[in-house]
């Protein structure tokens, strides 16, 4: 008998390839940046509740958000 192959789950979120904000998946712009460039393809979740919080300040992050990590291969978070 042949392997059953595991459905494939769409991602909860795009995510922004200018900016790295995640948005829903049915928007077609970014809430961070305003930017119509929103992809399924992205890898890792960084969310930033305080900016006054060591990581913020780090990224350079001065708002609340949760960003991706990698969007189609272009790592976002440095």
């Amino acid at each position: 008998m042949p392997a059953r192959k595991a459905p494939s789950k769409k991602p909860s979120f795009k995510a922004c390839r200018d900016c790295g904000a995640l948005n829903s998946r049915e928007a077609s712009i970014c809430s961070n940046c305003g930017s119509s460039n929103l992809l399924e393809n992205w890898e890792g979740m960084i969310i930033i509740l305080s900016e006054d919080s060591i990581l913020a300040s780090k990224l350079g992050i001065n708002k609340p958000i949760a960003k991706a990590i990698r969007v189609a291969g272009k790592i976002i978070v440095k």
